[in-house]
């Protein structure tokens, strides 16, 4: 699986010395979320590292000279005077962590370790936010980071920027628990959102960005400074009021390419009016905010071949082949990505992400199983789903995935250890004493077992025995 659907989905810095297979920071910097086991297969950014794009490369011509750059951000230094300064900019990253983003982990990791390796911030802070259940604001992130997030700067003689990384699903945005937060930021430095989708699929997040012209009225202003031209096109910018525009903030909203980014440092760094998509948020939670529709009636709710054929119908076919694939497995990150790295190579993070925002996966909290987060189960399949996709896979698919299972998740989940050989070769005799923390692998175990039961009688045997010893537990 691809870390991003092209070469340009990445935000990159100066050119990166070469790795080796696994992404790995040339700089001894830990990454933000857990990585893989070294010894898994892992699909490296390689390409987008290598050629480097540069993409926020304007921003070390900020703020030195008491003038702003006329005509282009892009002109080089022109002598030795123009060497560059001393790193000028403080930025904290935000990181939404709800249950889909856990597909952009390791582009989070690989983002986090390119601003940190650009000579242009004095500092980057990494701040996770908790945007998994419909809580407060005040839930969204810890009180220990809460003096980081509402500082106005770190320092006198340098900027502050706020950039928050997310793909626009979870409670913070669908119920817009984050406006007040952006408010208060944007009212006292620059602020922006890195969205990890493409703009097409913008309309199905929770963030309602709309195009905008801007001008900063002066280099890292706050957003507040900002200054907005109305759209011809927009009735309902054109009948705005100057109290209603008093009384709400812009944040710009990105997309993760370099022509996106570097619209935004020729928005921040120069007089230019500049197209920019942009979301409008006021210093409370709006009273028509978005919320989750009603969950449906117990005799009303789809079941399992329902919810797959919705998916089905709706989700793109690399996204459709994974759900079938990651029916084999105890879900956590590590092992949707291990799946989808290893045999479905055409799938990209978005499939992933696809997957998790289906309605046929859960998430676990806390987690289940047993040994550490590599082998715990932190997602799974709404009832009988697992098994109506496993109907729909191919046995062979189901023992390749089974294999792999077997070579790198039993270290880390011992009740998968020997599993495809009892998948091959079932008797009763081989199945692991149900505990409780074997319990939720041997469930899946038992799935795997009625799927493939039209190989063997013996499938068949075991599968209804596994089930007994389950259901007396």
């Amino acid at each position: 699986m691809t870390l991003f659907d092209a070469q340009p989905w990445l935000i990159t810095a100066a050119p990166i010395p070469a790795v080796d297979h696994r992404w790995r920071s040339p700089l001894s910097f830990d990454p933000v979320f857990l990585e893989a086991p070294d010894d898994w297969p892992t699909v490296a950014p390689t390409a987008p590292a290598e050629n480097a794009a540069s993409a926020l490369s304007p921003l070390s011509l900020m703020g030195e000279t008491p003038t702003r750059p006329a005509a282009s951000i892009y002109d080089p230094p022109e002598g030795p005077d123009d060497a560059p300064a001393a790193p000028g900019l403080d930025l904290v990253l935000v990181i939404d962590t709800s249950p889909s983003m856990t597909a952009w982990y390791p582009a989070a990791n690989a983002i986090a370790a390119c601003l940190r390796d650009l000579p242009h911030f004095h500092s980057v802070q990494v701040i996770e936010m908790a945007n998994r259940r419909p809580a407060g604001c005040d839930d969204l992130f810890r009180p220990t980071d809460r003096p980081t997030l509402q500082a106005e700067h770190f320092s006198p003689e340098r900027s502050k920027i706020t950039l928050v990384l997310t793909d626009g699903v979870g409670a913070a945005w669908k119920r817009r628990l984050l406006w007040p937060d952006l408010y208060q930021w944007a009212s006292s430095h620059t602020v922006a959102i890195l969205h990890v989708l493409p703009h097409h699929h913008w309309s199905l997040s929770g963030i309602p960005a709309q195009p905008m012209q801007l001008r900063a009225v002066r280099e890292w202003c706050p957003n507040k400074e900002l200054e907005t031209a109305p759209n011809e096109h927009d009735s309902a910018a054109r009948a705005s009021t100057a109290d209603a525009r008093d009384q709400s903030m812009v944040i710009p909203v990105l997309e993760i390419r370099k022509r996106w980014l570097d619209q935004w440092t020729r928005l921040l760094l120069t007089n230019f009016l500049v197209h920019q998509q942009a979301l409008t948020v006021t210093m409370s939670v709006p009273p028509n905010a978005v919320v989750p529709a009603p969950t449906r009636a117990q005799d009303d709710a789809p079941d399992a071949s329902q919810l797959i054929a919705e998916f089905h119908t709706t989700a793109p076919e690399h996204a459709f082949n994974l759900a079938i694939l990651l029916a084999v497995a105890p879900l956590n990150r590590f092992v949707m990505q291990l799946i989808a790295t290893e045999l479905a190579p055409a799938a990209t993070t978005r499939d992933l992400s696809a997957v998790l925002t289906s309605g046929l996966l859960v998430s676990l909290e806390p987690s289940i199983g047993e040994g550490n987060e590599y082998g715990q189960i932190t997602f799974d399949f709404l009832p009988e789903v697992r098994q109506n996709l496993l109907a729909m896979g191919e046995s062979s698919q189901t023992h390749r995935a089974i294999g792999l299972l077997n070579t790198y998740l039993a270290p880390y989940a011992p009740a998968f250890q020997g599993i495809s050989e009892r998948m091959r070769q079932p008797t009763v005799a081989a199945l692991p004493a149900i505990t409780e923390c074997t319990a939720p692998y041997l469930e899946i175990e038992h799935s795997l077992l009625t799927a493939l039961s039209g190989e063997t009688t013996a499938h068949r045997a075991v599968a209804g025995a596994l089930r007994a010893r389950l259901d007396n537990t």
